[in-house]
């Protein structure tokens, strides 16, 4: 008899009976099939009470098949389904689990050819090793590039010392992230989708000038200020460009810059001119562009400006540029999201592992 012919008849003591049982019993799968005689005998279709319950339609046929051959009792009785045995046993599954947290694998191949070489067990189908991969916490993402020379140490005590600052601000106090940054004119490819080995073509600059920024960008109320030139980035520029930055806050609060450890931003007329403008310099630990929020707005203007858009003349490549700064503000809800100072720290205790 095919199930979607099964009819089911009950009296109300009999629909009382399965009403209570589902009030009392505190595992909703079970519940569910409980619910699906009741639907059932109330005319509902199978593809309907599957819709409804969120199960699949050959579940529920299952389980009308149960409760005409062995009643309530057959409907609510366990699964006792063991799936198959795995490969490795849980020593060697831990053991794998050492093997790639210590060791980079490219490919489900390369761990097959380790798991065989190991233990002599051979995982034909790569599917299978990709659950067990799953199931092990594993995800196949790309890895993070680390400053080989950063301090983890001296970037926890920066951050307290941040965290500090940031208590200890004024209403019309400011922290301000600075970095320099040179783009050169040019399109830089991106991802679309094309026909299978005809990508589209981005025509490219052979030139190699370059556009350059100096900018300090505030994360506490998404404000900017840059400097465009096609002058090299040096202490003469930065003097140039802290009497900008004092002008965007030209009340009596104080404005703290914090930099990188570049040469000239040490330089005696940068420190002077700060003093002049009131404004407090501050340096990041050695090697830590990842404390600087302002080193994900240069990616972003590279993921925004520079993807596939071809500038045929420099003359052209530097007027947009100057128009994308100056319009920055219409970004405002994606940089908000984006340039934050929840810190990407190296890791406690890391160290940098011998090269290859």
């Amino acid at each position: 008899m095919s199930c979607s012919t099964i009819t089911i008849s009950l009296d109300q003591q009999e629909r009382q009976a399965l009403e209570k049982q589902i009030r009392e019993t505190h595992e909703r799968k079970m519940a569910d099939r409980v619910r699906v005689i009741l639907y059932r005998a109330e005319g509902y279709a199978i593809q309907f009470i599957a819709k409804l319950l969120q199960m699949g339609r050959g579940h529920v046929a299952e389980i009308l098949r149960r409760y005409r051959d062995g009643g309530v009792a057959a409907v609510v009785c366990p699964d006792h389904y063991k799936g198959s045995q795995p490969k490795l046993t849980m020593e060697q599954q831990q053991a794998l689990k050492i093997e790639l947290t210590t060791h980079i694998y490219v490919t489900v191949a390369q761990v097959a050819a380790w798991i065989k070489a190991q233990w002599h067990v051979a995982y034909t189908d790569s599917s299978s090793l990709h659950k067990l991969l799953k199931r092990l916490g594993f995800t196949y993402k790309k890895n993070r590039l680390v400053p080989s020379k950063a301090d983890p140490e001296l970037q926890r005590l920066f951050v307290r010392w941040f965290q500090g600052l940031c208590q200890r601000l004024g209403p019309e106090d400011r922290i301000y992230f600075g970095d320099a940054v040179h783009f050169k004119h040019n399109a830089e490819a991106g991802y679309a989708w094309s026909l299978k080995g005809e990508p589209h073509l981005i025509p490219a600059n052979s030139g190699r000038q370059r556009y350059n920024v100096f900018g300090a960008y505030c994360v506490q109320t998404q404000e900017g200020v840059f400097l465009l030139t096609e002058e090299n980035i040096d202490q003469t520029q930065l003097v140039a460009f802290l009497p900008r930055l004092r002008a965007q806050h030209p009340g009596a609060g104080k404005i703290y810059l914090l930099l990188d450890n570049a040469s000239y931003n040490y330089a005696r007329t940068v420190t002077e001119e700060a003093r002049r403008q009131r404004i407090l310099l501050d340096y990041l630990p050695p090697y830590s562009p990842n404390l600087n929020p302002i080193e994900r707005l240069w990616k972003f203007v590279r993921k925004e400006f520079f993807k596939d858009k071809y500038r045929d003349t420099f003359a052209k490549f530097r007027r947009q540029l100057d128009a994308f700064f100056a319009n920055l503000p219409q970004y405002r809800d994606q940089l908000a999201s984006l340039l934050t100072t929840n810190f990407d720290l190296v890791p406690e205790g890391w160290q940098t592992p011998a090269s290859t």
